[in-house]
């Protein structure tokens, strides 16, 4: 009896749907566990909002209304934070993101107060840079030998700093062409120093050299592939891969180094995976893991490649049994950190986050900075003292 022959074309055509079809749970990445704390807790986030890490895996994420940066550890552990709201000395209002820079040492868009914050782990102040130049800073991207990329909402520029916070130079301009921005809101660098921008109102990133020149955009503005709405927070991972946090649209997007759109994870709504305000910041590090703050769930959500797998980072209200103590054994104030001691040693290493360098270009303009507390003390003695002889000298 031969086969009929329609028959086989079916079983063909059944055949081939099935190798074309995706096999299921091939999602690009899956959410894999994540952290959030209760209220009256030390870790608890109000409003989360940039997020960056060390190559130890060390998990800062910025707590907007809060006006601190909080530190966890890869599974979510609270260790310890840095700041409150406020407008003196490592306080802060409305702070947008947090960077680091070769030494460690953190640097805070401080959106509300108009400035940028530097400061060590041991709550010591580096530099306060807030002249004319600074309207609304958002993010910063720092680089070695003292340059520092800086994004102002309200500048559609990104201006290059130098160590003592002057600007040396810009990247881009006002428009919509090649090289326009409008509200840049993210930065990133790649390991060749090309500079990554997220602009906010037009809905791309814009890629520069590391000397300025304009090399590609990518993005639009929608909810299909490759499009975003409102984009707010900006990363690249180890393979140069970009990482938007599409917060009109409630998703994260990957593109890849040349803007070649790759996959989209996240959704909008509650529960697992999903965002029902924002995300406003992303996230990678050095396994590829993906960190998303949650602002609904006050916390961070965490994604990986491919299908879930047990022993993802997950901790939902932890606790830690050890003992803490002043990062640098000598800080009594609210804001100093205190991080997890076993056995006396610190459980947060240095950080070791790779930096580049770029070309200085155009001219400097001046702007103010404030002087560390003893500094400003110092002089007001002296002016004083300079007083007092001088009526001596009258009399």
């Amino acid at each position: 009896m031969r086969p009929d022959p329609f028959l086989l074309g079916l079983i063909l055509c059944l055949c081939v749907s099935l190798l074309v079809l995706p096999a299921a749970g091939d999602d690009p990445y899956v959410f894999a566990g994540g952290w959030s704390y209760d209220e009256e807790e030390k870790g608890f986030l109000e409003r989360p909002g940039g997020i960056t890490g060390d190559a130890d895996g060390r998990v800062y994420v910025i707590d907007r209304d809060g006006g601190a940066v909080l530190a966890y550890t890869p599974s979510g552990e609270y260790l310890t934070r840095w700041g409150a709201r406020g407008t003196g000395m490592i306080l802060f209002l409305d702070p947008a993101d947090v960077s680091l820079d070769d030494r460690g040492n953190f640097y805070v868009a401080d959106t509300g107060n108009g400035r940028v914050q530097a400061f060590t782990r041991g709550c010591k102040i580096i530099a306060t840079w807030d002249g004319y130049d600074y309207r609304r800073p958002v993010d910063v991207a720092v680089m070695r030998k003292g340059k520092t990329y800086v994004a102002d909402v309200e500048r559609a520029e990104v201006m290059v700093v130098d160590e003592n916070g002057l600007v040396t130079g810009t990247v881009g301009s006002a428009g919509d062409g090649d090289g326009g921005l409008r509200r840049p809101r993210g930065l990133a660098l790649d390991r060749d120093g090309n500079l990554y921008v997220l602009d906010e109102t037009l809905a791309r990133v814009t890629k520069f050299s590391p000397g300025g020149a304009f090399l590609l955009r990518f993005g639009t503005k929608g909810a299909g592939e490759g499009q975003l709405d409102r984009p707010e927070g900006l990363a690249i991972d180890a393979a140069g891969n970009v990482y938007v946090a599409d917060s009109g649209n409630g998703r994260i997007v990957k593109f890849d180094a040349n803007g070649t759109f790759l996959s989209a994870f996240g959704d909008r709504g509650s529960g697992d995976g999903r965002f029902r305000t924002g995300p406003f910041g992303v996230w990678v590090d050095q396994q590829g893991t993906v960190y998303v703050p949650d602002v609904a769930g006050h916390g961070v959500q965490v994604f990986r490649p491919g299908p879930a797998s047990a022993g993802g980072p997950v901790a939902t209200d932890p606790a830690s049994g050890n003992e803490t103590s002043p990062i640098n054994g000598s800080c009594d104030s609210d804001t100093c950190p205190l991080v997890a001691v076993t056995n006396g040693t610190p459980a947060m290493p240095a950080a070791t986050v790779t930096a580049v360098n770029i070309t200085p270009y155009g001219t400097p303009t001046p702007a103010k900075t404030v002087p560390a507390p003893g500094v400003a003390l110092a002089a007001a003695a002296a002016a004083a003292m300079a007083g007092l002889l001088g009526a001596r000298r009258r009399r």
